[in-house]
């Protein structure tokens, strides 16, 4: 084989063949089974940047070259205005048009068939190797021609064996399996992952269990708070009627009065079960804050003074808390007595209380000791409810306004977002007055501020139509997202006594092909708050 550049064309054996440096623009393309090129930016761009590695095959006749395995190339290498591209040139074999049709489809079925892919596991490794030889995420991502949170993505994935056990079996994609690592040390996350993996729902659980963790982060240091003081931290509710760990609530003092938190004194004796709840705390410092603290009148008012003494609204953030319920492990030795009920459940003194009741006052007394209790489990069930569903609900809030945002990067709007736009305005002519809104639709269009949105409109070019459309567009979602917070959920019924409410708003995503979570279900009415609770307590993780 001999090597010439843009030569005469050489004279060979007829059963051999030279590579050559051609130009691309000289090369005749034969009729392809490949009946579109396909061709696509990061494809032209790596043609662009290392031009073209693997010689097109050709044959020559007297009529010139033409293109036998390498069309992509080919196109690719004119877009990318390449003056050259190596070509490994055949004499055109002599037979009838039949016996040629047959050999030019063959091998080109066969040089397409005949390919495997580098798998993602053997992709990541070798970016890793490119990392690791000090090229920075940049100039990887530039080298082969991705985006760089695909470099990123195959960086971390190549540090985790999970990652990549789950990545060789064909299980997940190289971003999913980038997500895994961060999971890793938490129980069960695996393989709430691995379930939903391939599926819109993948970003969802992300989501979740980031919420989770943050949770659970919290717990830990509320509960490593009570240990350090000597109290006894519960990870379950104990027994019912455990004389050894009785509630505060089943406790009287020696006279005979229900004991309160001020007996709470000596940590030794007691124990902790902690509840999650909802406090305010500093954005920076994370030091919890009083209600009465914040001047309320600021919160829609980002530049407004608050009133003296008090603090702004956007210097304060809601974070997860924790509220001790108190167990008493020696009611005795604290001089303590329990409840006639409690003592009648848990058979202290014979369960009789030591003195004759009348039967008909105890039965009253059991029952309505019953209901006091059930109400308050029934409460305490409740509020786990709202907190799960909360957190659901600022998942939800973080991968809806990812997706929102990438729907608005577009340069015209997508399909059916005029009439959205006509039906949303005609029935809610308010709906652009809501204070957050436009910090909203800010927020959505990555800008920092409303007056950034104004300006971005205002820069508009005279052919800027379709932008234009999109940018109103951005103005009605971010109106109905800020009307969709965390516990949109709770009122599910259509309209949020608005014209046009979440449920339509997520419609509308929905048919943007955006995947609802179940929470996001809860508000369009597909399911209960109740079955989606009982689903993520179910899935849940739990340390």
């Amino acid at each position: 084989m001999t090597d010439t550049t843009n030569g005469a064309a050489p004279t060979v054996d007829q059963s051999t063949g030279t590579l050559e440096h051609l130009d691309p623009h000289s090369l005749k393309l034969e009729l392809n089974v490949r009946d579109t090129a396909d061709l696509d930016a990061q494809f032209v761009a790596s043609i662009k940047e290392h031009g073209v590695l693997i010689p097109i095959a050709a044959v020559r006749n007297q009529n010139g070259v033409w293109v036998r395995a390498g069309q992509r190339r080919t196109l690719a290498a004119r877009q990318a205005s390449l003056r050259t591209v190596p070509v490994y040139v055949r004499p055109a074999t002599d037979g009838d048009e039949a016996a040629e049709l047959v050999e030019r489809v063959s091998e080109q079925i066969v040089e397409n068939d005949q390919r495997r892919q580098l798998s993602d596991v053997q992709r990541a490794r070798g970016i890793q190797q490119m990392i690791d030889a000090g090229l920075s995420v940049t100039k990887v991502a530039k080298k082969l021609s991705v985006a760089k949170d695909t470099v990123n993505a195959a960086a971390v994935a190549a540090k985790s064996s999970a990652a990549m056990a789950a990545l060789d079996g064909g299980q997940l994609s190289l971003t999913e399996a980038a997500a895994l690592t961060e999971f890793e040390d938490m129980p069960g996350a695996l393989d709430r992952l691995m379930q939903v993996a391939g599926t819109r729902r993948f970003d969802h659980v992300v989501a979740q269990l980031r919420e989770e963790r943050i949770s659970a982060e919290a717990e830990a240091k509320a509960a490593q708070a009570h240990s350090d003081k000597g109290f006894t931290v519960l990870t379950e509710q104990p027994p019912a009627w455990d004389e050894a760990c009785i509630p505060l609530r089943h406790l009287l003092t020696a006279d005979g009065v229900a004991a309160d938190e001020a007996l709470v004194a000596d940590p030794v004796q007691w124990a902790v079960l902690l509840y999650e709840d909802t406090a305010l705390c500093d954005v920076n410092t994370g030091e919890i804050v009083s209600d009465d603290q914040v001047d309320w009148e600021t919160e829609d008012q980002p530049d407004q003074d608050p009133r003296d003494g008090l603090r702004h609204a956007k210097t304060v953030t809601e974070c997860p808390a924790f509220t001790p319920e108190y167990f008493c492990l020696d009611y005795r030795a604290l001089g303590l007595t329990t409840t006639p009920w409690f003592a009648r459940n848990a058979g202290i003194n014979g369960g009789d209380g030591g003195a004759a009741v009348d039967l008909d006052d105890e039965a009253r007394e059991a029952a309505r000791q019953q209901a006091e209790q059930e109400r308050i489990e029934a409460e305490k069930r409740e509020r786990r409810k709202v907190l799960a569903l909360n957190k659901l609900g600022d998942a939800a809030t973080l991968v809806r306004r990812e997706f929102v945002t990438k729907l608005l990067a577009r340069k015209t709007p997508p399909k059916g977002a005029a009439s959205f736009v006509a039906s949303v305005l005609v029935r809610d002519s308010y709906l652009l007055t809501n204070h957050n809104g436009l910090d909203t639709t800010a927020v959505l269009l990555g800008l920092d501020s409303a007056e950034a949105v104004a300006k971005l409109v205002s820069e508009l070019p005279a052919t800027g139509d379709g932008r234009a459309q999109v940018l109103t567009l951005a103005l009605v979602l971010g109106a109905l997202e800020s009307r969709t917070p965390k516990d949109a959920w709770r009122t599910s019924a259509p309209g949020w006594n608005h014209h046009v409410g979440s449920a339509e708003y997520l419609g509308w995503l929905a048919d943007q092909d955006y995947a609802l979570s179940p929470v996001e279900e809860v508000i369009t009415n597909a399911k209960t708050a109740d079955e989606v609770y009982e689903q993520y307590s179910t899935a849940a993780v739990k340390d």
